[in-house]
Protein backbone atom coordinates (compact mmCIF):
# COMPACT_ATOMS: atom_id res chain seq x y z
CA UNK A 1 0.00 0.00 0.00
CA UNK A 2 1.88 2.97 -0.99
CA UNK A 3 1.89 6.43 1.24
CA UNK A 4 3.53 9.29 0.32
CA UNK A 5 5.20 11.79 2.78
CA UNK A 6 5.73 15.31 1.90
CA UNK A 7 7.02 18.27 3.81
CA UNK A 8 3.64 19.95 4.45
CA UNK A 9 4.03 22.77 1.90
CA UNK A 10 1.79 23.55 -0.81
CA UNK A 11 4.53 22.82 -3.18
CA UNK A 12 5.11 19.76 -1.08
CA UNK A 13 1.94 18.03 -1.63
CA UNK A 14 1.86 18.69 -5.56
CA UNK A 15 5.44 17.54 -6.02
CA UNK A 16 3.93 14.14 -4.40
CA UNK A 17 1.09 14.04 -7.10
CA UNK A 18 3.62 14.52 -9.71
CA UNK A 19 5.20 11.48 -8.65
CA UNK A 20 2.31 9.59 -8.45
CA UNK A 21 1.26 10.72 -11.44
CA UNK A 22 5.08 9.55 -13.03
CA UNK A 23 4.68 5.96 -11.22
CA UNK A 24 1.18 5.47 -12.40
CA UNK A 25 0.32 3.87 -9.24
CA UNK A 26 -3.20 5.39 -7.30
CA UNK A 27 -1.61 6.32 -3.70
CA UNK A 28 -3.30 4.95 -0.36
CA UNK A 29 -2.96 8.17 1.31
CA UNK A 30 -0.70 11.21 0.99
CA UNK A 31 0.24 12.63 4.24
CA UNK A 32 2.75 15.28 5.89
CA UNK A 33 5.48 13.77 7.74
CA UNK A 34 4.82 15.17 10.90
CA UNK A 35 1.62 13.89 11.01
CA UNK A 36 2.81 9.63 9.93
CA UNK A 37 2.15 7.05 11.86
CA UNK A 38 3.41 3.80 10.33
CA UNK A 39 1.68 1.12 9.62
CA UNK A 40 2.72 -2.47 9.17
CA UNK A 41 1.80 -2.93 5.55
CA UNK A 42 3.04 0.13 3.93
CA UNK A 43 5.15 0.86 1.42
CA UNK A 44 6.39 4.53 1.94
CA UNK A 45 7.54 6.75 -0.54
CA UNK A 46 9.68 10.10 1.23
CA UNK A 47 8.98 13.18 -1.40
CA UNK A 48 11.45 15.50 -1.74
CA UNK A 49 10.05 18.78 -2.94
CA UNK A 50 10.63 20.07 -6.20
CA UNK A 51 9.46 24.08 -7.39
CA UNK A 52 9.51 22.38 -10.68
CA UNK A 53 7.88 20.17 -10.57
CA UNK A 54 5.06 21.72 -8.21
CA UNK A 55 4.71 24.52 -11.42
CA UNK A 56 4.26 21.72 -13.98
CA UNK A 57 0.89 20.52 -11.99
CA UNK A 58 -0.14 23.37 -11.24
CA UNK A 59 -0.02 24.36 -15.04
CA UNK A 60 -1.48 21.21 -16.21
CA UNK A 61 -4.52 22.09 -14.34
CA UNK A 62 -4.77 25.52 -15.98
CA UNK A 63 -4.53 24.39 -19.18
CA UNK A 64 -7.38 21.98 -18.78
CA UNK A 65 -9.71 23.32 -17.04
CA UNK A 66 -11.65 27.16 -16.97
CA UNK A 67 -8.41 28.30 -15.63
CA UNK A 68 -9.77 28.38 -11.87
CA UNK A 69 -8.67 25.25 -10.67
CA UNK A 70 -4.70 25.81 -9.78
CA UNK A 71 -5.79 28.40 -7.50
CA UNK A 72 -9.12 26.35 -6.04
CA UNK A 73 -6.60 23.60 -5.40
CA UNK A 74 -4.59 26.34 -3.10
CA UNK A 75 -7.98 27.31 -0.86
CA UNK A 76 -8.52 23.65 -0.78
CA UNK A 77 -5.06 22.91 0.68
CA UNK A 78 -5.33 25.67 3.01
CA UNK A 79 -8.66 24.10 4.74
CA UNK A 80 -6.42 22.02 6.62
CA UNK A 81 -9.24 19.49 6.63
CA UNK A 82 -8.42 15.93 7.70
CA UNK A 83 -7.32 14.20 4.61
CA UNK A 84 -7.50 16.69 2.54
CA UNK A 85 -4.16 16.00 0.45
CA UNK A 86 -6.31 12.37 -0.85
CA UNK A 87 -9.49 15.21 -1.89
CA UNK A 88 -7.28 17.21 -4.10
CA UNK A 89 -5.40 14.05 -5.92
CA UNK A 90 -8.57 13.29 -6.71
CA UNK A 91 -9.75 16.40 -7.32
CA UNK A 92 -6.51 16.63 -9.72
CA UNK A 93 -7.41 13.34 -11.61
CA UNK A 94 -10.38 13.93 -11.83
CA UNK A 95 -9.75 17.12 -14.13
CA UNK A 96 -7.31 15.66 -15.77
CA UNK A 97 -8.87 12.42 -16.69
CA UNK A 98 -11.93 14.31 -18.33
CA UNK A 99 -9.54 17.44 -19.80
CA UNK A 100 -12.86 19.86 -20.19
CA UNK A 101 -12.74 23.27 -19.66
CA UNK A 102 -16.17 23.45 -18.24
CA UNK A 103 -14.97 20.70 -15.61
CA UNK A 104 -15.64 22.79 -12.79
CA UNK A 105 -19.23 22.95 -13.45
CA UNK A 106 -19.66 19.46 -13.24
CA UNK A 107 -21.82 19.58 -9.69
CA UNK A 108 -22.50 15.99 -10.45
CA UNK A 109 -19.07 13.88 -10.10
CA UNK A 110 -18.52 13.80 -6.07
CA UNK A 111 -15.06 14.52 -6.18
CA UNK A 112 -15.72 17.99 -8.23
CA UNK A 113 -18.52 18.48 -5.55
CA UNK A 114 -16.48 18.00 -2.48
CA UNK A 115 -14.01 20.54 -3.71
CA UNK A 116 -16.28 23.09 -4.69
CA UNK A 117 -18.23 22.70 -1.14
CA UNK A 118 -14.62 23.27 0.81
CA UNK A 119 -14.17 26.32 -1.50
CA UNK A 120 -17.25 27.59 -0.33
CA UNK A 121 -16.39 27.17 3.70
CA UNK A 122 -13.44 28.96 2.59
CA UNK A 123 -15.02 31.85 1.35
CA UNK A 124 -17.17 32.43 4.38
CA UNK A 125 -14.12 31.94 6.31
CA UNK A 126 -12.75 34.83 4.24
CA UNK A 127 -15.81 36.93 4.36
CA UNK A 128 -15.96 36.56 8.29
CA UNK A 129 -12.13 38.04 8.10
CA UNK A 130 -12.96 41.09 6.04
CA UNK A 131 -16.45 41.51 9.03
CA UNK A 132 -14.21 40.44 12.24
CA UNK A 133 -10.84 41.99 11.97
CA UNK A 134 -10.52 44.63 14.49
CA UNK A 135 -7.00 46.73 14.20
CA UNK A 136 -5.74 48.68 17.62
CA UNK A 137 -2.79 50.81 17.16
CA UNK A 138 0.45 50.19 18.93
CA UNK A 139 2.33 53.11 20.10
CA UNK A 140 5.04 52.89 17.21
CA UNK A 141 1.60 53.84 14.89
CA UNK A 142 1.72 49.77 14.09
CA UNK A 143 -1.92 48.65 13.53
CA UNK A 144 -2.11 45.10 15.08
CA UNK A 145 -5.12 42.51 14.90
CA UNK A 146 -5.60 38.99 16.55
CA UNK A 147 -7.92 36.43 15.13
CA UNK A 148 -8.18 32.71 15.50
CA UNK A 149 -9.62 31.51 12.08
CA UNK A 150 -10.67 27.54 11.70
CA UNK A 151 -8.85 27.57 8.55
CA UNK A 152 -5.73 29.13 7.38
CA UNK A 153 -6.84 32.01 5.40
CA UNK A 154 -4.76 34.69 6.05
CA UNK A 155 -2.84 34.18 2.85
CA UNK A 156 -5.67 34.49 1.12
CA UNK A 157 -7.07 38.43 2.56
CA UNK A 158 -3.92 40.15 2.52
CA UNK A 159 -5.10 41.66 -0.67
CA UNK A 160 -8.35 43.10 0.71
CA UNK A 161 -6.46 45.10 4.08
CA UNK A 162 -3.28 46.02 1.88
CA UNK A 163 -5.97 47.91 -0.46
CA UNK A 164 -8.72 48.69 2.62
CA UNK A 165 -5.62 50.31 4.65
CA UNK A 166 -3.07 51.57 2.26
CA UNK A 167 -1.74 54.55 3.95
CA UNK A 168 -0.89 52.20 7.40
CA UNK A 169 1.25 49.81 8.12
CA UNK A 170 -0.96 46.76 10.04
CA UNK A 171 -0.48 43.26 11.60
CA UNK A 172 -2.76 40.22 11.43
CA UNK A 173 -1.58 37.49 13.95
CA UNK A 174 -2.96 34.18 13.55
CA UNK A 175 -2.75 32.79 17.14
CA UNK A 176 -3.84 29.41 16.18
CA UNK A 177 -1.28 28.73 13.62
CA UNK A 178 1.45 31.13 15.36
CA UNK A 179 2.23 33.53 12.29
CA UNK A 180 1.16 36.48 10.67
CA UNK A 181 0.50 38.93 8.14
CA UNK A 182 2.77 42.19 7.93
CA UNK A 183 1.85 45.13 5.75
CA UNK A 184 4.67 47.63 5.56
CA UNK A 185 2.45 50.41 3.28
CA UNK A 186 4.04 48.68 0.28
CA UNK A 187 4.10 45.26 0.64
CA UNK A 188 2.60 42.28 2.52
CA UNK A 189 4.26 39.12 3.88
CA UNK A 190 4.05 36.37 6.17
CA UNK A 191 5.71 36.54 9.07
CA UNK A 192 6.79 34.09 12.47
CA UNK A 193 6.09 34.79 15.58
CA UNK A 194 9.93 35.46 16.11
CA UNK A 195 10.03 38.68 14.45
CA UNK A 196 10.78 41.80 15.34
CA UNK A 197 7.82 43.18 14.73
CA UNK A 198 5.54 40.81 16.84
CA UNK A 199 8.24 41.65 19.63
CA UNK A 200 7.84 44.64 19.83
CA UNK A 201 4.20 44.75 19.98
CA UNK A 202 3.91 41.67 22.35
CA UNK A 203 0.96 40.34 20.68
CA UNK A 204 0.07 37.76 23.40
CA UNK A 205 -1.81 40.11 25.49
CA UNK A 206 -4.19 42.57 23.70
CA UNK A 207 -4.35 44.77 26.90
CA UNK A 208 -0.48 45.25 27.53
CA UNK A 209 0.93 48.95 27.82
CA UNK A 210 2.07 48.23 24.20
CA UNK A 211 -0.95 50.51 22.75
CA UNK A 212 -1.20 53.87 21.56
CA UNK A 213 -2.19 56.44 24.71
CA UNK A 214 -5.32 57.39 22.36
CA UNK A 215 -6.35 53.70 21.74
CA UNK A 216 -8.48 52.74 25.04
CA UNK A 217 -10.44 56.33 24.40
CA UNK A 218 -11.07 55.01 20.63
CA UNK A 219 -12.40 51.60 22.11
CA UNK A 220 -14.68 52.86 24.07
CA UNK A 221 -16.07 55.13 21.94
CA UNK A 222 -16.61 52.14 19.72
CA UNK A 223 -17.94 50.17 22.79
CA UNK A 224 -20.30 52.92 23.53
CA UNK A 225 -21.68 53.51 19.66
CA UNK A 226 -22.19 49.91 19.59
CA UNK A 227 -24.52 50.13 22.48
CA UNK A 228 -25.89 52.93 21.85
CA UNK A 229 -27.48 51.82 18.64
CA UNK A 230 -28.95 48.52 19.63
CA UNK A 231 -32.36 48.21 20.03
CA UNK A 232 -33.20 45.85 23.47
CA UNK A 233 -36.40 44.93 22.31
CA UNK A 234 -35.49 43.96 18.61
CA UNK A 235 -32.96 41.51 20.55
CA UNK A 236 -32.79 38.32 18.36
CA UNK A 237 -29.75 36.45 20.06
CA UNK A 238 -30.48 33.43 17.60
CA UNK A 239 -30.08 35.42 14.51
CA UNK A 240 -27.10 37.33 15.96
CA UNK A 241 -25.36 34.11 16.59
CA UNK A 242 -26.27 33.17 13.35
CA UNK A 243 -23.94 36.57 11.60
CA UNK A 244 -21.71 36.35 14.35
CA UNK A 245 -20.53 33.06 15.71
CA UNK A 246 -19.38 33.52 19.77
CA UNK A 247 -16.08 31.63 18.58
CA UNK A 248 -15.26 35.44 17.15
CA UNK A 249 -15.99 37.12 20.27
CA UNK A 250 -12.83 36.69 21.57
CA UNK A 251 -10.91 39.01 19.88
CA UNK A 252 -13.56 41.85 18.97
CA UNK A 253 -13.46 45.13 21.17
CA UNK A 254 -17.53 45.75 21.29
CA UNK A 255 -18.00 42.30 22.82
CA UNK A 256 -15.61 44.02 25.70
CA UNK A 257 -17.86 44.77 29.23
CA UNK A 258 -19.31 47.91 28.56
CA UNK A 259 -17.98 50.28 31.78
CA UNK A 260 -19.40 53.32 32.36
CA UNK A 261 -17.24 56.06 33.38
CA UNK A 262 -15.84 59.87 32.22
CA UNK A 263 -14.10 60.07 28.75
CA UNK A 264 -11.99 62.74 27.45
CA UNK A 265 -13.40 63.38 23.84
CA UNK A 266 -11.66 65.58 21.27
CA UNK A 267 -13.62 67.76 19.70
CA UNK A 268 -12.23 69.34 16.53
CA UNK A 269 -12.93 73.13 16.18
CA UNK A 270 -11.14 75.98 14.54
CA UNK A 271 -8.62 73.04 13.32
CA UNK A 272 -7.83 72.90 16.30
CA UNK A 273 -8.60 70.22 19.24
CA UNK A 274 -10.05 71.04 22.48
CA UNK A 275 -11.22 68.74 25.40
CA UNK A 276 -14.22 67.86 27.21
CA UNK A 277 -14.71 65.23 29.43
CA UNK A 278 -18.06 63.22 28.96
CA UNK A 279 -20.21 61.66 31.92
CA UNK A 280 -21.29 58.25 30.29
CA UNK A 281 -23.72 57.88 33.39
CA UNK A 282 -26.15 60.02 31.40
CA UNK A 283 -26.97 59.68 27.64
CA UNK A 284 -24.06 59.84 25.33
CA UNK A 285 -24.35 63.19 23.50
CA UNK A 286 -23.94 63.75 19.49
CA UNK A 287 -20.12 64.45 18.84
CA UNK A 288 -20.05 67.28 16.26
CA UNK A 289 -16.79 67.13 14.14
CA UNK A 290 -17.63 70.38 11.68
CA UNK A 291 -15.88 73.00 11.42
CA UNK A 292 -16.70 76.19 13.64
CA UNK A 293 -17.60 78.99 12.06
CA UNK A 294 -16.13 82.29 12.82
Amino acid sequence: MSVYLYDGSFEGLLSAIFQIFARKSLPVNIVDTNRHQPGFLDELHHVVTDETKAERVLRALEQNSDGRAAELVYKIFLSELPQIEMAIFRFIKTVMDHRQSSILGNYANPHIAEALRIEKMIGREIHRMHAFVRFQKSAEGIFYAAVNPDFNVLPLIGDHFAKRYADQPWVILDTVRHYALYYDQQTTSLIGTDHPILQQLKPESIDSEWRDDKEDLYQQLWVSYFHAVNIQERKNTKLHLRHMPRRYWRYLIEKKPFRRQNMTIYLLRSSSLRLMTVNQSNTMPEIALNRATR
